[in-house]
């Protein structure tokens, strides 16, 4: 099976909402455990340099199944709620890396 790579743009409710978000997930520790996940090969957030919102998250997976179940994790549910603090808006682009 080939590698799964997707970029989740998101845009902050507010002006430090992208920060208090990653810092949020940090300190709870489910950046840790997701990267820890069967299957993760990268999981990096990138803050945008043209606005203050705006916050990259590259995701890469062994494979779409490894993506599929990382989504089912009980940490994922803490991770959506804090989203949900702090975030306003998701887009999902899957990526096609040669």
């Amino acid at each position: 099976m080939e590698k799964f790579t997707i970029c989740v743009i998101y845009k902050a409710k507010e002006k430090g909402g992208r920060e208090a978000f990653v810092e949020e997930l940090s300190q709870k520790g489910i950046i840790d455990l997701i990267r820890a996940e069967n299957g993760c090969l990268a999981y990096d957030y990138y803050f945008s340099a043209q606005d203050d919102i705006t916050l990259v998250l590259f995701e890469e997976w062994q494979n779409r199944d490894c993506q599929r179940v990382h989504m089912t994790q009980p940490h994922m549910k803490s991770a959506m709620e804090i989203k949900s603090k702090y975030i306003d808006s998701v887009e999902i682009k899957e990526l096609t890396i040669n």
